[in-house]
C-alpha cells in the first residue's frame, strides 16, 4: 500500500532531477549575488540610503525568495501541464495505485525539490553572515518560505486550468501585481489587498506585529484554496478520462 501511495510521488522525483526541470534554480546563485551587489552599491553612493547589517540580510534572504517564487512558479505551471497531459499519466490510472496521489504525488514532489533548493539557498546567505545569533532568522526564514508555497500551489491549480505556457504568463502577472501592490506608493483598498495575494505586503510588514503576521496567514489562505480548488479539478478531469 504503501509503494502505491508514493507512486506518483517517486516517478515525479525522477523527472524533477533530470537537468530540464533542475537547470533553471541554479541561475538563482549568480542572479542573487548580483542582486546583492548593486543594492550594496547603490547604498554605498547614497542612492537608496544606507543600510544596516540587519537591513541587508532581511533583503538578501527575501532577494532569495523572489527569485525561488518566480522560477518555482514557472517551472510548476510548465511541469504539472507537462506530467497531467503526458500519455505516461493517462495510462498510469489504470495501474493499482490511489488516483488522488495521481495530485498530491507530483505536488509533493516540486515542493520537496523547491524546499530544499530554499534550504540551501537561504542556508548560504545566514552562513556568510559574521554574526548570525543576532536576528530572528527562524521567522524571517518562515515568512519568505510562505510564497515559494504559494507559488507551487498556484502552479499546481493552473497546470490544470490551463498549458504551461499560458499557466507561466498568468502567473508572472500575478506575481508582479502582488508585488506592486504592497510598495508603500501603492494605496489600494484594504478590501482588494486581501483578493491580491499579498506578497510585497508581507515584505513591506514583516516586521510589524501583527499586520505582518496577518499578510502572512493571508497568503496561506490563498495557497489552501488554489490547491484544493485544482484537486477539485483534478477529479473532475480524472472522471472525464
Amino acid at each position: 500500500m504503501k509503494g502505491q501511495i508514493t507512486y506518483y510521488f517517486r516517478e515525479s522525483i525522477s523527472i524533477l532531477l533530470k537537468t530540464k526541470w533542475v537547470g533553471p534554480y541554479l541561475l538563482v546563485p549568480p542572479m542573487l549575488a548580483f542582486m546583492v551587489y548593486a543594492e550594496a552599491y547603490l547604498a554605498a553612493h547614497g542612492i537608496t540610503g544606507i543600510f544596516s547589517l540587519e537591513q541587508r540580510t532581511v533583503l538578501a534572504i527575501w532577494n532569495a525568495s523572489l527569485l525561488l517564487t518566480l522560477i518555482a512558479g514557472i517551472k510548476s505551471c510548465l511541469f504539472f501541464s507537462s506530467i497531467w497531459g503526458s500519455s505516461w499519466f493517462r495510462n498510469s490510472l489504470s495501474y493499482p495505485v490511489s488516483r488522488s496521489s495521481g495530485f498530491w504525488g507530483p505536488y509533493l514532489a516540486v515542493l520537496s525539490i523547491i524546499t530544499c533548493i530554499f534550504i540551501l539557498t537561504t542556508g548560504a546567505v545566514v552562513a556568510a553572515l559574521p554574526e548570525p545569533g543576532r536576528f530572528s532568522f527562524l521567522r524571517i526564514i518562515t515568512e519568505s518560505y510562505i510564497p515559494v508555497v504559494w507559488a507551487v500551489s498556484i502552479g499546481a491549480f493552473l497546470g490544470i486550468l490551463t498549458t504551461g505556457a499560458a499557466g507561466s504568463m498568468f502567473f508572472s502577472a500575478l506575481l508582479l501585481l502582488g508585488f506592486l501592490a504592497g510598495l508603500p506608493v501603492a494605496r489600494l483598498p484594504e478590501w482588494l489587498c486581501v483578493v491580491i495575494p499579498p506578497v510585497g505586503r508581507i515584505m513591506t510588514l514583516g516586521f510589524q506585529y501583527p499586520q505582518g503576521l496577518i499578510r502572512v496567514v493571508i497568503l496561506i489562505l490563498h495557497s489552501a484554496a488554489v490547491l484544493m480548488l485544482g484537486r477539485f479539478l483534478f477529479g473532475i478531469a480524472l472522471k472525464r478520462k
